[in-house]
């Protein structure tokens, strides 16, 4: 079995499903702790008139210290569901596919309430569904380990009986390659470079939201996202 590892992220890049399309699973690390510097984990871009919009989902801090990102809520989730609609609205609503993702984002933001990951894995679900991505996730939490570190990534590799682990280009920068063979785990590396498709709104601008990608494309998304993900086997 071929694995990824991710941690779960509000409206990620098209690198985040590259990996998924090139895996039999992914697992999502919502054990993980959340950044207090800048992070992909709560942001990304979409693009107006102006250029790159930056979207953050306001999170509560204050008086909770280091919080993992399952343990995650919304700060004001009302007026962040506002903001979020009328951003697509604004920017998007001329795109074909602007009815139906507005619709389905208004039913996720109005269950969720101010529960961060739940928010995270229905954006995620539908954004795989329109890309027609059936890979499974699973929640690093559902397996019952914990941890740090390329430790950890073995021991969750092992529990799910993997033989493969896809990561990021240049991960190994961050930990030694040795202790996965060691493990008996081979390691590959997704390097993804965006293709450009047309986008609404000036000069191609890559790597944004894949939610800009679908509103531009729609199915043909995933043809992008195949066409600028190759898989290196160091």
């Amino acid at each position: 079995m071929r694995i990824s590892f991710g941690q779960p992220a509000f409206i990620p890049y098209g690198g985040f499903f590259g990996r998924q399309l090139n895996s039999d699973l992914m697992i999502l690390l919502d054990n993980s702790e959340f950044a207090r510097g800048f992070t992909f984990v709560n942001r990304n871009r979409l693009k107006g008139p102006a250029g790159e919009v930056w979207l953050t989902v306001p999170i509560k801090r204050k008086h909770l210290g280091l919080q993992t990102i399952r343990q995650l809520r919304l700060h004001q989730p009302e007026r962040f569901s506002a903001r979020f609609l009328a951003l697509l609205r604004h920017y998007y609503g001329h795109s074909i596919y602007y009815p139906a993702v507005a619709l389905e984002f208004k039913a996720i933001l109005d269950s969720v309430q101010d529960n961060f990951l739940q928010l995270v894995l229905s954006s995620l679900d539908s954004l795989k569904s329109w890309l027609k991505i059936d890979t499974p996730q699973l929640l690093q939490s559902e397996l019952g380990l914990s941890g740090r570190g390329p430790q950890l990534l073995i021991d969750l590799a092992r529990e799910v009986k993997a033989s493969e682990i896809v990561f990021p280009y240049l991960a190994d920068r961050h930990f030694d390659p040795l202790e996965f063979k060691s493990a008996g785990l081979k390691l590959l590396f997704l390097k993804y470079n965006q293709v450009p498709y047309p986008q609404f709104w000036g000069n191609f601008s890559p790597d944004l939201s894949a939610l800009d990608l679908y509103l531009c494309c729609g199915p043909a998304a995933r043809q992008v996202i195949e066409k600028g993900s190759r898989i290196i086997a160091p």
